[in-house]
């Protein structure tokens, strides 16, 4: 996978931070303007109460763990994938830029609630398909990038990951346009998916799935 890429992996921390530092300038300067929202700010660069916060680290740690036993329960924790050392970079990178495109941009909002909870479940089940768990592309030094194999796993296990990153986005989802988030504040979605990955990562380590 491109996460077990170091060349991936750092580049695309890079880029990351690049837009983290563009986002954290449009919140500070949101901070500044008393609860007025520039205009050209990128999305959900606003304020949010730190318990706040603190609940959508707890709350994604807590799915964590409910996906954690039902691997268990299922018999399923032996077939997860192996990952290099070199995907905390790309997962901790993951944190900011996913939700920045899918929590900030790829939802349907101030056109009524039945709109904004559709096209948060269907967002959510593309944010969960663009996960490889149940489909691989690969690409030998001969066929070049756009001459690879594509393969298929509906088998148990990918289709339970699957799920559980659908349920992820939910959540994440949620954390933003919960009333408690006045200002849409993607702060407590980033701080989830930040801890459910660093979770994931320390329960493969524990594992032994890090290679």
């Amino acid at each position: 996978m491109f996460q077990d890429n170091p060349t991936f992996s750092v580049v695309n921390f890079a880029i990351a931070a690049y837009l983290f530092y563009i986002w954290y300038s449009d919140y500070r300067a949101n901070c500044r303007a008393g609860g007025k929202i520039r205009a050209k700010s990128l999305s959900g660069a606003t304020p949010v109460g730190v318990v706040y916060v603190i609940f959508g680290a707890l709350a994604s740690l807590a799915l964590l763990a409910v996906h954690t036993i039902s691997e268990y329960s299922a018999g399923l924790a032996a077939e997860q994938t192996k990952v290099s050392a070199w995907a905390f970079l790309s997962w901790t990178a993951a944190a900011f830029l996913e939700e920045l495109i899918f929590r900030g941009y790829l939802v349907i909002e101030g056109r009524g609630k039945l709109l904004l909870v559709a096209s948060i479940i269907f967002f959510s089940l593309v944010f969960a398909l663009c996960h490889p768990f149940m489909w691989d592309y690969t690409v030998s030094s001969d066929s070049g990038i756009f001459g690879g194999t594509w393969t298929f796993d509906f088998s148990a296990q990918p289709m339970l990951s699957t799920l559980a990153i659908f349920e992820c986005s939910i959540l994440f989802y949620a954390l933003r346009f919960l009333p408690a988030n006045r200002n849409s504040s993607l702060i407590p979605c980033i701080a989830a998916h930040l801890a459910y990955n660093w979770g994931v990562f320390a329960v493969k380590a524990a594992q032994g799935f890090i290679v």
